[in-house]
């Protein structure tokens, strides 16, 4: 039988996935095969690798994530990498989350922003407020399925770590804004958040949503094995 790196390395595509599943199912052994061959395969493929060393178990993974995020160039590659990273290493990827909200890919920071609400602590606080602010003030965004909206990742995070005045700066900001939300994340985030509207109490009497309501919801099903 063709071993795992030769089929990882082969051309026949079919192949190729079911050698990414083995590996990602053979525990640490597996996540080795696909650490070895992560750089020397073409797009595609390697951002499928990179995706499953995500859901991969073992030593060599996390290294060999935070060293595409730091070195990689493409936006699919560094989204797939930034995702994997926070499901392998939750918070303890917070700060390698921080520094992709720098990317100057716009999909890159989204992705960092979902990773950060659904596993990362509280260090990046003040960046998320200013990505949310940044996509809010925009005069026409894409709407679609809220679970796929940036704008909901990132209230997701903000809204997990409301010490001090943070609560109010977010209801204010979000009131500001609510005519930039869509019609469906105007009904998820009431849903989630009672009270945050326009129509809600005064700012200082919101009571903050749930932190585990909101990181369940981002987790499901983004943070989900891929296979």
């Amino acid at each position: 039988m063709t071993s795992p790196g030769a089929r990882l390395r082969g051309r026949n595509w079919d192949a190729f996935a079911d050698a990414v599943r083995e590996a990602v199912a053979s525990g640490p052994a597996g996540e080795a095969e696909l650490v070895a061959v992560v750089g020397e395969l073409p797009a595609a493929r390697r951002v499928l690798v990179v995706a499953a060393l995500g859901d991969a178990t073992g030593e060599a993974g996390p290294a060999a994530l935070r060293s595409v995020v730091d070195t990689g160039r493409e936006q699919d590659l560094l989204c797939a990498a930034v995702l994997a990273l926070a499901k392998r290493c939750g918070a303890e990827a917070s700060a390698d989350l921080l520094a992709a909200l720098s990317s100057k890919h716009s999909a890159v920071k989204d992705y960092a922003v979902a990773g950060l609400a659904g596993a990362g602590d509280g260090r990046a606080w003040e960046e998320v407020f200013t990505r949310l602010r940044h996509l809010l003030g925009r005069s026409a965004r894409r709407h679609g399925d809220v679970h796929s909206s940036p704008v909901a990742a990132a209230i997701c995070y903000l809204g997990g770590h409301l010490d001090g005045d943070r609560c109010a700066r977010l209801v204010r900001r979000l009131r500001q804004r609510w005519d930039r939300l869509d019609a469906d994340e105007r009904d998820w985030l009431t849903g989630v958040w009672p009270g945050v509207g326009p129509d809600g109490p005064a700012v200082d009497g919101v009571v903050p949503p749930d932190p585990a309501a909101l990181r369940a919801w981002i987790r499901h099903p983004l943070f989900e094995p891929i296979h």
